[in-house]
């Protein structure tokens, strides 16, 4: 009975504990505990935080290759180049486009895909010219841009039986591509660079004069150049506010079938600045 008294909860001995240097001590061993652990508690989650901090992204489209991967290294980014494209009159090496796009938000470490240019022109095999001989200049001027980004420079005219201004040999610095018994194969042309042209003419020192009605003038500039003419004088009928886009309402000399001219004559122009309605049925 006596041992059964021992073992019984009193209220008494609770207050004697709490009011005891025992209990004092535990507190505070117990609050320094709770402090060290909301402090490493704060540490880590700020290492975490900041490790994770995103950071906005420069722009590096327009800048050499070299100069972003100095910009991106001590952020953290990894510049990846994923292609290279050669752009007729850029320099070599410059960021052309990026992902992710310039100011967005990425971690540290974040890979950064970049596209360049590329120091070395594209290559154009000259058997991939074909029907090039034969054909009018004017159209297959603009052929040659559009498709191999080509420019093209008239080297002089020769004889020829057949119409005027057409291809009859075409040079690449001096060298033989195609005329009308040879197509030489194995001819590098850098895209960008120019073609040289002969073209025909229909006597030696004469040529048919073209009919410029209907034209513009910077269509008639062209043409007369590839005739190896000279444009004359320029009149205006009414007012004339864009002269390139103009049209041509006439003409000296006056164009006639088989009527010739010399080369390196004028042909003088009338001008006006809206298509003649004559020039539907042309």
């Amino acid at each position: 009975m006596k041992d059964q008294d021992n073992s019984t909860f009193r209220f008494a001995d609770l207050g004697l504990f709490l009011r005891s240097k025992l209990f004092r001590f535990s507190l505070i061993r117990i609050g320094i505990f709770l402090l060290l652990l909301w402090t490493a508690h704060s540490f880590i989650l700020n290492f975490y935080t900041n490790h994770g901090q995103k950071l906005k992204l420069g722009k590096y489209v327009g800048i050499p290759l070299n100069e972003a991967i100095k910009h991106a290294d001590p952020r953290g980014f990894e510049i990846i180049v994923t292609d290279s494209i050669h752009l007729i009159g850029k320099r070599g090496g410059v960021v052309i486009s990026q992902i992710p796009k310039p100011g967005s938000l990425v971690k540290r470490g974040r890979k950064i895909y970049v596209s360049i240019t590329r120091f070395n022109p594209d290559l154009i095999d000259s058997e991939e010219l074909i029907g090039l001989y034969g054909k009018k200049f004017e159209h297959k001027r603009a052929e040659l841009e559009a498709l191999f980004q080509l420019k093209t420079k008239i080297l002089g005219a020769e004889y020829d039986p057949g119409p005027t201004g057409h291809i009859l040999k075409v040079l690449y610095h001096g060298e033989l591509i195609l005329d009308s018994k040879t197509q030489n194969k194995g001819i590098k042309i850098s895209k960008g660079d120019t073609l040289q042209i002969i073209i025909s003419k229909q006597r030696d020192g004469e040529i048919e004069i073209p009919n410029l009605k209907c034209k513009t003038l910077a269509e008639v500039r062209f043409e007369l150049e590839a005739s190896q003419l000279q444009l004359g004088e320029i009149n205006y009928d009414g007012e004339v506010t864009e002269p390139e886009d103009a049209f041509v309402t006439g003409q000296n000399p006056p164009f006639k079938s088989g009527n010739l001219i010399k080369l390196g004559d004028k042909i003088s122009i009338t001008l006006q600045q809206n298509k003649p309605q004559d020039c539907e049925n042309q």
